[in-house]
């Protein structure tokens, strides 16, 4: 069970996610390598919503490998190019992880990532217990 800290003495999240989330610990921790829209044969699918949908099932292999789902994400890290992609950002994590989980983010709007056909590129930090 994760506890949420939304202080009253700074503003209210501004979207899906909590200010502060707390774990307690013992549990497996997971660091997930930020994840781009790249499939297992090199391909790069045009367009941010295509791309922002294989970084989330990139994820969730990575989070399978080690017996984890999506509700153990208790932070991300996003990075996009165009900040007018916030909104389809905002729709794929509320689909991947789902209508009512939270979970500590960070959304930078960047100049460009490693490859200049990658549109957005997501870590995350998953724990189980």
């Amino acid at each position: 069970m994760h506890i949420f800290h939304n202080p009253q003495q700074i503003a209210g999240p501004f979207g899906h996610y909590e200010h502060g989330v707390e774990t307690a610990l013992p549990g497996r921790l997971l660091h997930v390598s930020g994840q781009t829209g790249v499939a297992a044969d090199g391909a790069v699918p045009e367009g941010f919503a295509a791309q922002t949908e294989l970084v989330w099932r990139n994820i969730r292999a990575v989070l399978a490998a080690a017996g984890m789902t999506p509700q153990d994400i208790v932070k991300t890290n996003s990075y996009i190019l165009d900040r007018d992609d916030v909104p389809v950002l905002a729709e794929m994590r509320k689909r991947y992880l789902g209508e009512d989980h939270r979970a500590a983010s960070t959304t930078l709007v960047v100049s460009g990532l490693v490859r200049p056909e990658w549109l957005v590129e997501i870590d995350a930090i998953a724990l189980a217990r």
